[in-house]
């Protein structure tokens, strides 16, 4: 029976050893605020943007429908928690979603400077070696495809020149 607990890795090594436990209903009504807050923020910052018509919707269109929908979504995450009870624990800041904070930082401060290929490159090639453990040949692999996508997307179907920056 001991062998048993033993061969059985401690909740500690599962989540990291920054990972802390909250209740499962702290946990979820934490991640609902945080939702309704960034749909606040777009639906203020949508204000301030012209709506458009029905034929042809203007810059403000998207960021507020995007900030009506995450709202009714938060809205729905806090009723189900009100509505269910507790389960297991949730843990805080283990070390994958620190990691992806860290990379979208690092995004945010060179998108401008690197360009956008070079620095979303970057940030995928870091999660796929840091968080998915892949191969060197997939992360090439993947981020050049994710990145002919991006311009795919961006460039020829959107028609937005996206910042190249020094390269």
């Amino acid at each position: 029976m001991s062998g048993e607990l033993e061969a059985r890795p401690s909740i500690e090594g599962e989540q990291g050893a920054w990972a802390r436990p909250l209740p499962n209903r702290i946990g979820e009504m934490i991640v609902a605020a945080a939702l309704f807050g960034a749909a606040a923020f777009f639906i203020w910052g949508s204000l301030y943007l012209p709506f458009g018509g029905i034929g042809l919707p203007g810059p403000g269109f998207f960021p507020f429908a995007l900030g009506v929908a995450l709202a009714l979504f938060a809205l729905a995450i806090f009723a189900r928690v009100l509505s269910e009870p507790g389960g297991d624990p949730v843990y805080l800041g283990h070390r994958d979603v620190l990691v992806v904070f860290a990379a979208l930082g690092g995004v945010a401060l060179t998108f401008e400077t690197l360009g956008a290929y070079a620095s979303l490159g970057a940030f995928t090639a870091i999660l796929l070696l840091v968080l998915a453990k892949s191969a060197l040949w997939r992360v090439a692999l993947g981020t050049g495809l994710g990145m002919v996508a991006v311009w795919v997307a961006f460039k020829v179907l959107l028609g937005v020149q996206l910042p190249t920056g020094p390269f």
